[in-house]
């Protein structure tokens, strides 16, 4: 990951700096009129003044509920609205404090956490042990995400501040399940009833003052919180989905942060020394084909489709130059990836479809028993692109792909209902250091978030043992023997290796956290021009 800015200034008319002072001005009138600004707390040097002090970010992932167990409670913890017991590093090998100020594992399957000693919820509610204790219970029950990973956990209060978990089993990375799961208060659920979903009660640094679902959100600071007290004093989240609108929106001065930058803006985005660019590590960008459907099924049918794919043409052309060719389940270089791409042959892929019965029709694509072979094809947002190229590159084969474009929040509970032939979806791996919960979310047989339904009892067992393993190159090992197995059975399309998002930031904006640049922290701050 590095932080860079682009090298030629685009030019706009009125002169982009001025536009953004300008805008910025306006809206810091009103809100200083409106909640009284008394100066923020830690000043820095170049800091704007207080009533100027508000971050705006368009974004493709906004929340529809407040309740952290919804499936599409997106980005709570990303902006400051709630807080894990842990922090996960930007290159994913590094626990970092939360809730939790330390963790020890104190025998094989008990984990012991000392949590904040000061922390409250929004509803000036003490965050204890057994309110997070309670927490983690209610995300194991009611938590789609995270009844696999939890399963057969238990969560208990040994004293006020003191937590103690306890696995089923040895797994010394279990922590790395808890980064994505914002801690709550349950015992407001009662209190609240079905404003709960609209009001929430949690321990971020910030707290929503306007909630529109799937819209809008925006914050000002807990005072409450046990930490640094952000040196924003407002914050405006809104629901973007287009990429151009929310690049013109930056250039414009009308946002402060883009949280979704895909490639085709990133080209863009980089010609503007008035806007920094963080570019996150690199992943695999990865395809899902659904086993339930009974074609799919078919591993002869998988390898077609695989072959079929012409990723030098999706890394060279259509995503140049931020992309690379994928080398299996993680990103290659890392000690325990496979160097080992999928083939790109589309002669290969014609010939197993013609041992398989498929013959070609008048139109090109392929029917048998009188039935075309096509299939649905869900993507999105950032996806769109390749998505298109897949299904140009497949009719070359005579496959026919019919595009489901949704919005991203809407596809996860597809994805979750299974409700889908072949997706384009955001779950592509990287750097890690949990192998065991990566490679078992992907590939296990029940796993919630195995999309697709592979299942291997060849897997199983290995994921099992890598769970246990505390010998490092034994788990390297062990997770190269499950991407081969996985590698040989076509369980997912690899595509290329990129950045799947990366992020902006207009140049006044200061104080972005290189660990956790996707969200926004309490050091971040608009600086004075």
């Amino acid at each position: 990951m590095a932080i860079r800015s682009g090298c030629l200034a685009a030019i706009r008319p009125g002169g982009g700096m001025e536009r953004r002072i300008s805008l910025r001005a306006l809206r810091a009138a009103a809100i200083a009129a409106v909640l009284g600004f008394s100066g923020a707390a830690y000043a820095q040097d170049d800091m704007a003044p207080a009533d100027e002090q508000v971050l705006r970010l368009v974004t493709a992932n906004m929340p529809r509920s407040l309740d952290p167990t919804n499936i599409d409670a997106q980005r709570l913890i990303n902006n400051g609205f709630a807080e894990p017991l842990v922090h996960q590093s930007a290159d994913g090998t590094q626990l970092i404090p939360a809730l939790a100020t330390s963790w020890e594992l104190v025998e094989p399957t008990l984990w012991r956490v000392e949590l904040q000693p000061d922390g409250f919820f929004w509803s000036g509610t003490p965050v204890t042990a057994e309110a997070v204790a309670a927490s983690l219970s209610r995300h194991q029950s009611d938590n789609s995400r995270a009844t696999s990973v939890l399963g057969g956990v238990s969560f208990a209060a040994v004293g006020p501040t003191t937590l103690e978990i306890r696995t089923p089993s040895e797994d010394p990375a279990f922590l790395y399940n808890l980064t994505t799961l914002p801690i709550e208060n349950v015992a407001a659920i009662e209190t609240l009833g079905d404003a709960y979903a609209t009001t929430g009660d949690m321990s971020g640094y910030f707290r929503p003052v306007e909630f529109v679902s799937g819209e809008l959100i925006t914050g000002v600071p807990f005072d409450g919180y046990h930490g640094e007290r952000p040196r924003l004093e407002r914050i405006e989240a809104r629901f973007v989905v287009d990429p151009q609108t929310r690049y013109l929106a930056m250039l414009s001065g009308e946002a402060d942060m883009d949280a979704n930058v895909q490639f085709e803006q990133l080209r863009l985005y980089l010609r503007n020394d008035g806007i920094n660019i963080v570019e996150r590590a690199r992943n695999t960008w990865n395809v899902w084909m659904n086993y339930d459907h009974p074609l799919l099924a078919d591993p002869r049918m998988r390898e077609a489709l695989s072959l079929g794919v012409d990723r030098d043409e999706i890394v060279t052309s259509i995503m140049a130059p931020f992309a690379v060719s994928p080398t299996g389940h993680f990103p290659a270089g890392l000690p325990y990836a496979i160097d080992r791409p999928q083939a790109s042959d589309a002669s290969r892929a014609n010939a197993i479809l013609d041992e398989m019965g498929w013959t070609p029709g008048p139109d090109g694509i392929r029917v048998k028993d009188g039935k075309p072979l096509e299939f649905g094809l869900l993507t999105y947002g950032w996806w769109n692109t390749v998505a298109v190229a897949l299904e140009s590159q497949w009719r070359q084969i005579g496959v026919r792909v019919n595009l489901q474009v949704v919005e991203p929040a809407a596809s996860n509970q597809i994805m979750l209902d299974g409700a889908f032939d072949i997706a384009t979806y955001c779950s592509c791996p990287t750097a890690t250091g949990d192998l065991y919960g990566t490679l078992h979310q992907w590939y296990h047989t029940d796993s919630v978030r195995n999309w697709q339904s592979y299942s291997s009892p060849e897997v199983d067992a290995l994921l099992g043992k890598l769970r246990a393993e505390t010998e490092q190159e034994r788990r390297f090992d062990l997770a190269r023997q499950i991407q081969d197995i996985v590698m040989n059975d076509t369980a997912l399309l690899y595509v290329s290796n990129a950045a799947m998002l990366s992020i902006a930031h207009a140049g006044d904006v200061r104080g972005v956290d290189p660990e956790r640049p996707n969200d926004i922290v309490p050091g971040m701050y608009i600086a004075a021009e």
